[in-house]
């Protein structure tokens, strides 16, 4: 043993043989016995970075999938916070009429007398506007001049035959409908409806009037005229036939008779417009420009926009033509005039301004 010793200390020794009395055997058997803890401390490295490169790959792995899971999750929603339910308003039903007239018997005057025949419905033809000369103006047709009173006593009207409370009744469900069927423009069953009215009460001068009314809607104007006269017949001031019959003896041409009852019932109702209104246009179709201009006068100071429009016309007709531009823009400036009263006179404007 110590033989061998000695041997390899010469050999790890710098003696100047440099370990050449050693057997090679022997020698390399030493060098291997040397490298062996090199060996297994590389070994133990290498195993050593393994474990540490699979622990940081499994580290990683988890961390990236954790990363790919927060990634892929969806913002939370933002909870706002609910607001209270708006205050819900029900709608009321409209109010209903009643299935009968009132208990007192009343007799409803027609909102609108006629101003023209209904138009028929005919071929479609293209219709072409003749414009006015500068120095005359178109007289429009009579406006509709509603009644002054909307309800008079039946039964106790002047010439009425009392009737019992049944027949009373059953006249006043009639008068309902033919109101009713009024408000729909339906003046045939309105006029229906007044003639089974008359059967009941035929001497009553008011559903005469509004037979007059229905008539003239219905372009019967030689019937309203004389229905209109019955009913002054028995009541020579009531003004809403006055209107009727003179609105009916207009649309037939005779101008001077349905002027002459224009100018009674607008003394027997000086404050009525419309009556008025109507009164200066029927003038202004008879050529008496001067009367219209003195009917037209006190409701032009007024501020009225048809008595404007009425007295513009006048006075284009005579001839005056800055008068007639100056009313005309006195009435675009007027908030009472209606969008189709001023496209109307804005038109009239530009024809008298070229």
């Amino acid at each position: 043993m110590s033989l061998l010793a000695d041997l390899l200390s010469k050999k790890n020794s710098s003696s100047p043989s440099g370990g050449k009395d050693i057997p090679p055997t022997l020698s390399r058997a030493h060098d291997i016995t040397a490298k062996v803890p090199i060996i297994k401390n590389r070994y133990v490295l290498v195993a050593a970075l393994s474990v540490a490169s699979v622990t940081v790959g499994v580290l990683a792995m988890t961390q990236f999938g954790r990363l790919t899971t927060l990634l892929a999750k969806k913002p939370a929603p933002v909870v706002t916070p609910a607001r209270p339910p708006a205050t819900v308003v029900p709608i009321l039903p409209l109010p209903q009429a009643a299935a009968v007239p009132p208990a007192a018997p009343q007799v409803v005057e027609p909102e609108k007398p006629v101003i023209s025949a209904p138009v028929k419905k005919t071929a479609k033809k293209k219709q072409v506007r003749h414009q006015p000369s500068a120095r005359t103006a178109a007289v429009p047709r009579l406006a509709a001049v509603p009644p002054i009173q909307r309800t008079i006593p039946a039964p106790t009207a002047a010439g009425s035959t009392p009737i019992g409370k049944l027949e009373s009744g059953k006249r006043d469900a009639l008068l309902y409908a033919a109101r009713s069927a009024e408000q729909a423009s339906d003046w045939r069953l309105a006029l229906a409806n007044y003639r089974k009215a008359q059967k009941i009460d035929p001497d009553n001068f008011v559903i005469m009037n509004n037979a007059a009314a229905a008539l003239n809607n219905l372009g019967m104007f030689d019937d309203g005229a004389k229905e209109a006269k019955r009913a002054l017949q028995k009541r020579p001031d009531y003004v809403p036939a006055m209107i009727n019959a003179a609105i009916a003896y207009s649309s037939k041409g005779e101008s001077q008779e349905a002027l002459r009852l224009f100018s009674e019932a607008a003394i027997a109702d000086p404050g009525n417009r419309s009556l008025i209104i109507n009164l200066g246009i029927l003038q202004e179709r008879t050529g008496k420009l001067d009367d219209a201009q003195v009917t037209y006068r006190p409701l032009a100071d007024d501020s009225d926009p048809l008595a404007l429009q009425g007295m513009a016309r006048v006075y284009e007709r005579k001839g005056n033509k800055g008068e007639a531009v100056r009313t005309y823009r006195q009435i675009m400036a007027l908030p009472s005039a209606s969008p189709a009263l001023k496209r109307e006179v804005k038109a009239k404007l530009l024809h008298l301004e070229e």
